[in-house]
Order: C-alpha cells, then sequence, then structure tokens
C-alpha cells in the first residue's frame, strides 16, 4: 500500500507541473496566432519544457538516491518510469540544441519515429 501511495504522489508531483506547461502553450500558441506578426514562440515553450523536465528528473534522482540510502528499494523503484519518459524529450532537445546532432541520439530518434 505504501508502495501505490508513493507511486500515486509522484504521478501528481510531475502531473500538476505538465498539465501546467501545457495549458500555458496553448495559451501562449493561440496568443502567438492573434498577433499581426507571429514569433516563433514554439522554442520558448520547448526550452519550458526541458528547463521542467530537467528539476522534475533532478529532483526524481534525489529522491531515488535517498530512498536507497534508506533502503526503501521498492518505493525506489517508482522513479524510474518517471526518468525514463524524461529521459527521451530531454536528451532530444538538449542534442537539437546543440551543435553535436549529426550521429547522435536525435537522429536515432528520428528514424524510430518515422518507422513507427
Amino acid at each position: 500500500m505504501n508502495v501505490l501511495k508513493n507511486f500515486i504522489i509522484r504521478i501528481l508531483v510531475v502531473g500538476i507541473p505538465l498539465i501546467g506547461w501545457y495549458y500555458y502553450s496553448q495559451i501562449v500558441f493561440e496568443d502567438n496566432r492573434r498577433r499581426e506578426h507571429p514569433t516563433d514562440a514554439g522554442l520558448g515553450i520547448a526550452l519550458l519544457l526541458f528547463a521542467l523536465l530537467l528539476l522534475l528528473s533532478i529532483g526524481l534522482i534525489v529522491d531515488l538516491v535517498i530512498r536507497i540510502k534508506k533502503k526503501e528499494y521498492k518505493i525506489a523503484l517508482t522513479n524510474i518510469p518517471f526518468l525514463i519518459i524524461f529521459l527521451i524529450p530531454i536528451l532530444y532537445i538538449n542534442c537539437q540544441m546543440g551543435d553535436y546532432c549529426e550521429d547522435c541520439f536525435c537522429s536515432w530518434l528520428i528514424e524510430i519515429i518515422k518507422k513507427i
């Protein structure tokens, strides 16, 4: 029961900021569509998503280390699915923003998505 409670807490801690980010991005995109000269709002939203996911990942990693030190292994395992899910967009956005995107993670990920 304790593991289920901690998993639900993690879903709420992760879900609330992501839902807030989603609604904020919808508001920004709608406002951008109404402008006479639209700007590149998508880049700012992508950077905001990168920062949000990075902060959530750092928090989950810190919680993972604390739970392992306390020998609460089952609760520590509840962090792993979230970290794996966050890893893909973090690496993709980081790779796209850097200069080292020729034969790295992004091209591999793009090829997999094209096949699906």
